[in-house]
């Protein structure tokens, strides 16, 4: 595929999520696609209850794609993540807030799947918006 064509699939991925269609989700992924984030590296059934749960706790997700960038089988994204707090997010009851942040990933595409993606979520930002950081900790870091 050609790196027009890993933006198109990442796209229509997004697209995807922002639908709210998990199964349709699934359906990019390679059976042995492999998620890196900062509490390790999830195969594919751990990836489906991870993204299940953020769905539970923001059905109403939006990706607004910033920049989506490719070079050879990689397609890099700038996003901002948009939804209402409405599902229990890491221990912490649905508030009804809106929140917002920015997401960072890289995806690697091979025979038309996602096959692996390193991701970064500014989760302090999030979390200070439903209130499991005080804002203080935020203000902090500058």
């Amino acid at each position: 595929m050609s790196t027009e064509d890993n933006k198109a699939l990442v796209r229509r991925y997004i697209e995807t999520w922002n639908r709210g269609d998990l199964p349709g989700m699934a359906e990019f992924w390679s059976p042995d696609m492999v998620h890196h984030t900062r509490m390790g590296s999830h195969g594919f059934n751990a990836v489906l209850n991870i993204v299940s749960g953020f769905m539970t706790a923001f059905p109403d997700l939006q990706f607004e794609i910033v920049d989506l960038v490719a070079d050879g089988d990689r397609v890099a994204s700038r996003m901002i993540a948009r939804a209402t707090h409405t599902g229990e997010y890491m221990g912490m009851p649905a508030t009804g807030k809106p929140v917002e942040c920015s997401v960072f990933g890289i995806a690697r595409v091979a025979g038309g799947k996602l096959v692996e993606h390193w991701g970064v979520t500014d989760e302090l930002h999030l979390m200070q918006q439903v209130g499991l950081l005080p804002e203080a900790v935020l203000a902090a870091m500058g």
